[in-house]
């Protein structure tokens, strides 16, 4: 079963006209997928996820059988699909957690990273839920809800400025095309697959606004952002439960995406989720490993960033490449 990232429908909004995707077909019938955008910055080709795909990685379809079988099945159709990509300076995807094994990328010199991410699982005891958040998180989500009223939107109209003010208060740049967002919203309300909230007061004033989407196995919230002029009226925790419960009334899952910066992984791991492992293949060309070397290095060390608005892998992933394409191959 497809998973959200995995749908044409998302990957049109997502990347229209710019995605592609190694394909095995038996019979007519696509048999394994692996969906990618391909882009070229500063003399280097990057083959990466699109914009707001958390998770990604081949789709692989496997018959029940013996485990031995579904493996050597699972690992020779990700062979095909890794022989069909064009060649390229960076190739990196973040794993599916259903995916079978990332051994065929290991085999094929990709690094194998492990990544956390928090899942809430039995949606349907919403009051255990509760339960298991932090007294502090309950109490600024108790206050949030005596002073702010949440909204459901239907469009990205409010959400598009506070992912933008959340960026440009870390003096970053938004590290997709804003009209993405506008496309992502419209295509997940279109299909009753996605959900936007927002905090206003009694001014009107926005406090905040977070996007969530889900297919038929799990939610996954995407992000937002808020006001930074208004942080500490607990908008943003007060949306994250309200996304839950809404998720609840779908499907019995809820995560939170992930996040390594110890900060984000403190505000996300106070709602109560288990930890889940997944993974993140990269493999670089000759001319490019030394500096994405020294750019994991720099991440890692300035990893105590403690902003809970941003935690997605794939814009920083996006953001990332496009920096070192600067650096490697030269300005155009």
């Amino acid at each position: 079963m497809p998973s959200l990232f995995h749908e044409p429908w998302w990957l049109d909004a997502v990347a229209p006209s710019g995605w592609s995707e190694a394909r095995i077909e038996e019979n007519g019938h696509a048999v394994a997928r692996l969906p990618y955008v391909d882009r070229r910055r500063y003399g280097l080709r990057l083959l990466l996820p699109p914009p707001l795909s958390t998770r990604l990685g081949p789709l692989v379809e496997i018959a029940d059988g013996r485990t031995e079988t579904r493996l050597r099945r699972f690992d020779h159709l990700v062979d095909g699909l890794l022989d069909q990509l064009p060649p390229a300076d960076l190739v990196r995807q973040s794993l599916h957690p259903d995916l079978q094994s990332w051994l065929p990328f290991h085999r094929r010199g990709f690094e194998v990273e492990p990544q956390v991410s928090y899942v809430i699982d039995g949606l349907a005891d919403l009051d255990d839920v509760w339960r298991g958040f932090s007294g502090r998180t309950r109490r600024v989500i108790k206050s949030a809800g005596q002073q702010l009223t949440i909204e459901r939107d239907e469009s990205a109209e409010r959400l598009r400025p506070m992912v933008g003010a959340t960026f440009r208060r870390q003096r970053l740049d938004v590290p997709y095309d804003p009209a993405a967002l506008d496309r992502v919203v419209a295509a997940t309300l279109a299909r009753e697959r996605g959900t936007v909230l927002t905090a206003v007061d009694s001014d009107g004033r926005v406090h905040a606004s977070l996007l969530c989407a889900r297919d038929d196995r799990r939610a996954w919230y995407l992000g937002g952002g808020g006001d930074p002029e208004l942080r500490s009226s607990g908008a943003g925790s007060l949306l994250m439960w309200e996304l839950i419960r809404d998720a609840a009334k779908h499907v019995d899952r809820f995560d939170f995406e992930g996040s390594m910066l110890p900060g984000v992984e403190r505000y996300f791991r106070n709602f109560g989720g288990r930890q889940e492992t997944y993974f993140m293949v990269t493999r670089t060309s000759a001319r490019l490993r030394p500096v994405w070397a020294a750019r994991q290095m720099r991440s890692r060390r300035a990893a105590g960033a403690d902003d809970a608005d941003v935690g997605s892998p794939a814009r920083r992933m996006v953001d990332t490449a496009t920096a070192l394409g600067r650096r490697a191959g030269g300005r155009r």
